[in-house]
Parts: structure tokens; C-alpha cells; sequence
């Protein structure tokens, strides 16, 4: 098997206005999202799943992937409430059943159609390090309610529901006690996006059936980050972006592996984003007028794109001591049995 086309960008935010153009509330340039699905295509991200953070979020992304289907066709989308967005559930201090009823609406409907773009439920989750966002018993009364909605829809199902893509930050086993308290479809499968807790906490979830852990360079920003995706099994390991979060910084741990990485590979594999131009903010205006949205070969800035998820994959090598193909061909395995309906 080739890993040629064989990545799968399983965390990607192509509604984020930056890929609109628009940064801190300031127009800098024309919206770019073909250009940047382009780019992201020529290397080698063949499939991608665009996150939901809140019902809204549903209805853009379902947009983009009619929008662009003539572009790429294994494109998709989760639904579901963040639990930095669970106050938009609420009215008042009681949960706000019209807007659950509607969620549990979308669900039906996408289940019942077996819509192709339903890839997963989510992003959902608990997040005890953004609180200000939602305190810890909204976030809760928000996620058990989708919880309790998916397994009234989903548990007698005669076929594999959309995985669950699920945000744990900093809330130690509320995540996974949560999640003991329903009753799921026997086949159901869990992701942990954009995973940054502990060796030991990642262990426990991994003793668990079904369960898969996600890493994005987020992850690696620490020492601790990098030996947990040394220590992640190959048939547990999941591989996102975060775009246009997420980029790999040169005060990361993780960078020098990565330089290490490439001299190593030098010979043997090309990249083509690696010939792309970073464009800096004063001469953005002037590369759009100059090349319009056709011509690929550009960055802007710190904005982090699909194109470059080959990093995580080659840092996941170099840490696991394999090579890059085993890594590509291992983690689309799980992605083609774990994300089903693409």
C-alpha cells in the first residue's frame, strides 16, 4: 500500500474567519478556503473532518462541504455542542429544550439519511481550563443532555454510529465518569481530540474498549506531550491539525525532533508546502492582488493550514522509531474503521 494521498485530517476549522480572510476583526485578505483545500490535496491530505463547536457551526460547515465538493469529496463534519460554547444551551439557569429539540432533530435526520458528511458527534466534551467561558456544571448539564440524546438515538442501531469526537481538558475523570453513566451502541467508538493530559490519564483511557487518542502539535508542546505520543499504540493513534490553531512554534519541544526528522528523510521524502512562501502581514494585501487565489505556494504568517499535517505524522515517526509510511498507513487503518460514514 502507497501513502501517497493517504492522510486524514481529522480536526480542521475551515470556518474560522481566518480562512476568510479576516484577522482581530480586520479584512486582510479574500477569502482562500479553495485555495487552502487545494494545497492541502496536493500534499497528500485526501480526506478531512470539519469540527462543530455549536449548531451554527453545523449548518457553515455543512456550506463548505457542498460549496467545495467539486474539490474534494471525502469531506465531512461533526455535530455537537463544545463545552466552551454550553451557555448558548441555556436560558436562564434551565436547559434550553428548544434548541436541545432542534439538536436532537439534526441528529435524527442525518442518522436517518445516513448523510455521508455526519462523520462524528461533537466536539463535546468538558473544559476546566476555560471556565469563563461556562462553569463546570453548565458544561456538564450540556454534555450529559447530548449524551442522553445520542443514546436514546443511536444504542439499537443495525450499524456503527458516527464515532464520538471528544474535548477533555483538565477535568481528570469527570470526562470518562460522565460517560459511564449512559448506555451506548455496542460498536460505538470514542476519539480524545487534541489530547494534552497526562502518560497516566491516557493510559486509563486507552484500558478502555473502543477508545483513541488524537494528537495535534498543541500536544507536543511539552516533554510530557512527546512521550505520550511515543507511548500511544499505533492501533490507539489518531493525527489532526487543529487548523488554523495549533502550529508548531519553534520554542516547542517537539521543533527539533522535527528538524531532525527532516534531514533524516531528505532523501527519500518531498514536501511540497516546504517550497511555500510565509507571507507577513504587510505584504499579504499585495500577494492576493498580485496572484489572486489561484497560485498555491503560500503561508500567512502563523496561521496553521492542512497542508502542513505531514509534520505530525514525520514527528510521530521519529518518536516512535518507525518510518513515515508505517505511521501513514497505520493511522488511516483507524481512520478508515473508526470514522465510518465518509
Amino acid at each position: 500500500m502507497t501513502f501517497k494521498n493517504k492522510l486524514m485530517d481529522i480536526g480542521l476549522n475551515l470556518i474560522d474567519k481566518q480562512f476568510q480572510g479576516i484577522y482581530h476583526g480586520k479584512k486582510i485578505h479574500p477569502c482562500d478556503i479553495k485555495t487552502v483545500i487545494n494545497k492541502m490535496l496536493e500534499n497528500d491530505v485526501s480526506r478531512c473532518m470539519l469540527t462543530s463547536s455549536s449548531i451554527q457551526d453545523y449548518h457553515d460547515n455543512a456550506k463548505i462541504c457542498q460549496d467545495y465538493k467539486e474539490i474534494i469529496s471525502n469531506i465531512g463534519y461533526t455535530v455537537g455542542i463544545h463545552p466552551c460554547s454550553s451557555a448558548e444551551m441555556m436560558d436562564g439557569n434551565d436547559l434550553d429544550m428548544g434548541k436541545f429539540n432542534n439538536l436532537e432533530n439534526i441528529w435524527k435526520d442525518l442518522l436517518k439519511t445516513k448523510n455521508p458528511y455526519f462523520l462524528a458527534f461533537g466536539e463535546f466534551g468538558l473544559d476546566y481550563d476555560r471556565l469563563e467561558y461556562a462553569p463546570k456544571a453548565t458544561q456538564k448539564r450540556v454534555f450529559e443532555k447530548q449524551l442522553e440524546i445520542i443514546s436514546k438515538l443511536t444504542v439499537n442501531l443495525d450499524y456503527q454510529p458516527p464515532v464520538f469526537f471528544l474535548h477533555m481538558r483538565s477535568c481528570d475523570d469527570d470526562l470518562l465518569t460522565t460517560l459511564d453513566n449512559y448506555n451506548f451502541h455496542d460498536d460505538q467508538k470514542f476519539i480524545i481530540h487534541s489530547y494534552t493530559d497526562s502518560l497516566k490519564l491516557m493510559e486509563k483511557i486507552l484500558s478502555r474498549k473502543n477508545f483513541f487518542i488524537s494528537f495535534n502539535n498543541c500536544s507536543l508542546r511539552t516533554e510530557e506531550g512527546l512521550q505520550n505520543l511515543k507511548a500511544c499504540p499505533l492501533d490507539k493513534l489518531f493525527l489532526e491539525t487543529d487548523a488554523p490553531w495549533c502550529g508548531i512554534r519553534k520554542t516547542h519541544p517537539s521543533y527539533p525532533l522535527l528538524i531532525e526528522a527532516l534531514e533524516e528523510t531528505k532523501a527519500t521524502l518531498s514536501y511540497k508546502q516546504l517550497e511555500y512562501t510565509v507571507l507577513k502581514k504587510k505584504k499579504i494585501p499585495l500577494w492576493f492582488e498580485e496572484n489572486g487565489l489561484d497560485k498555491l505556494e503560500y503561508l500567512i504568517g502563523d496561521r496553521h493550514e492542512p497542508c502542513e499535517l505531514w509534520k505530525i505524522y514525520l514527528l510521530a515517526s521519529k518518536l516512535k522509531n518507525c518510518t513515515y509510511e508505517e505511521i501513514v498507513v497505520r493511522v488511516w487503518d483507524n481512520c478508515e474503521s473508526v470514522i465510518t460514514h465518509m
